[in-house]
């Protein structure tokens, strides 16, 4: 949809600091002094993002500085019948997990984790590492190895974490189900899937109530031929038992004398999600390890502008964006916070405030409730916080209206609609450009779209579906 080009005022616009110490600009900085390119603005380097196609894709993988036990031959091999089934960095291999441990240090945490019962807590680098490692070699112990599936019904908390970068480490292929989804659910989604380990928590805690899982993890077994090992997760109570099964105690004991990363091609699936379109009988999605890599690298780290060291709290469930940026964001050094459980009232805030955190996100619904209640915050100083995120649709401009009155003056409000087929977004935020209430601020980087004008990098509310005209890196693997 073409957007009018009429008079409008910004609701934010970036300091000239912030735009001069952005990673945006630092990008552009070494696309200069590195291959002599200049960009007068960020159409133009959108532009040739999604021109020079290969040259932009590779740009970011040196950038990013990615770790390769491999080179690749060819950047892009396109496909002749569907640019969908294009291949990236041929040759090259990779593992996700690794990348974020590039990041441990003894100065900081890996990361922290709360829930509606407990109080704040982190997990040290060295713990992480530590769990990771025994895990994983469970896992191996188990025989996973690459292309294995590896399940898990978990709440959003440490052991998720925990057991999908173990997962990845040995070259597995990830995929988590929420808690929340009845029996006949669970098992239509693993059952596509046919996975070789499942873990599988014993109940989860939302609102104020508890919800026992032990029988659906016995319909799990039962009906899971291809499960031959399972891992109880004590969610709800450290009694819990079941049959035939490990615990997560147990599997933590395994010895392991360090973490090893297996590397596996930039095409081999690193998870799998299911579509929202049939929540009854959804489709399996599989993700590849290099296009999340490339991705999450690109939208946290240019897009988001999020750093080493800063706070990072997405908040929802183990089933959206939520989850998969906030490990992601350890790609980047940053410190995510896990939490589980509804956060009722001005809890959301309550929890930002303490936590400090630097980049908030939620869904336009829920910024949408506190508008319709008239919330009025009160209190609050958010002296950290720089950006706020709506994880879905673009929200309506009365939305925006209600952060600048009762959040921060100065926040970077990004709508971000996150899209499962591509593991991220098509749009979304953009550190040097203003922000327009009811309006996304840009294309992103590599991501080419039918619907937009030529003339704007603005998205009104109205778009729909993303109609993308050319590959990109993590577009979903076909076959």
């Amino acid at each position: 949809m073409i957007l009018d080009r009429v008079p409008r005022k910004p609701v934010w616009a970036p300091s000239r600091a912030l735009v001069e110490q952005s990673n945006l600009k630092k990008f552009q900085n070494w696309l200069f002094v590195k291959k002599g390119l200049y960009f007068r603005d960020y159409h133009d380097l959108w532009d040739w993002s999604v021109t020079d196609l290969e040259d932009f894709w590779e740009s970011i993988w040196q950038f990013c500085d990615i770790k390769s036990h491999s080179i690749y031959w060819e950047v892009l091999v396109s496909s002749k019948k569907d640019f969908a089934d294009s291949q990236w960095f041929t040759g090259v291999t990779i593992n996700y997990a690794e990348h974020i441990f590039r990041h441990k240090n003894a100065t900081r945490a890996a990361f922290l984790y709360q829930s509606e019962r407990e109080p704040q807590k982190e997990m040290s680098w060295r713990e992480l590492e530590k769990q990771v490692a025994a895990v994983a070699a469970y896992l191996r112990i188990s025989g996973v190895g690459i292309g294995d599936k590896v399940a898990a019904m978990l709440p959003n908390g440490p052991q998720a974490v925990v057991a999908f970068l173990a997962t990845n480490a040995v070259g597995a292929v990830w995929t988590l189900c929420l808690p929340e989804l009845d029996t006949n659910a669970i098992i239509h989604r693993l059952q596509q899937i046919q996975p070789k380990v499942l873990f599988a928590a014993d109940g989860f805690y939302h609102n104020g109530q508890s919800f026992d899982k032990i029988s659906t993890a016995k319909a799990l077994i039962n009906q899971l031929n291809t499960i031959k090992k399972t891992v109880l997760v004590p969610t709800l109570s450290s009694e819990a038992q079941l049959p035939k099964t490990d615990t997560w105690a147990d599997v933590l004991k395994t010895p392991a004398a360090t973490l090893e990363f297996t590397p596996v091609g930039f095409g081999h699936p690193l998870s799998i999600s299911f579509d929202q379109e049939k929540p009854n009988k959804p489709r399996a999605i599989r993700h590849s390890v290099g296009g999340c890599l490339l991705e999450h690298l690109k939208t946290l780290m240019i897009h988001q502008n999020v750093k080493a060291g800063e706070r990072f709290f997405w908040h929802g469930n183990t089933n959206d964006a939520a989850w998969n940026f906030s490990v992601a964001s350890m790609l980047v050094g940053a410190m995510p916070l896990l939490y589980d459980g509804a956060l009722k009232g001005n809890a959301l805030w309550d929890t930002a405030e303490k936590a400090k955190v630097n980049h908030l996100g939620t869904t336009t619904a829920s910024l949408g409730a506190f508008l319709k209640e008239g919330s009025k915050l009160q209190g609050y100083k958010f002296n950290q916080l720089q950006s706020l995120t709506a994880m879905d649709e673009v929200m309506p401009a009365e939305v925006f209206d209600w952060i600048y009155q009762n959040v921060k003056k100065d926040v970077w409000v990004i709508s971000f609609p996150y899209h499962t087929e591509i593991h991220s977004s098509s749009v979304g935020g953009c550190p040097t450009l203003p922000v327009f209430a009811g309006e996304t601020q840009c294309r992103l980087l590599g991501c080419k779209l039918e619907d937009y004008s030529s003339k704007t990098n603005s998205v009104r509310t109205e778009l729909g579906e993303t109609n993308l005209s050319q590959p990109m890196p993590s577009m979903p693997l076909v076959g």
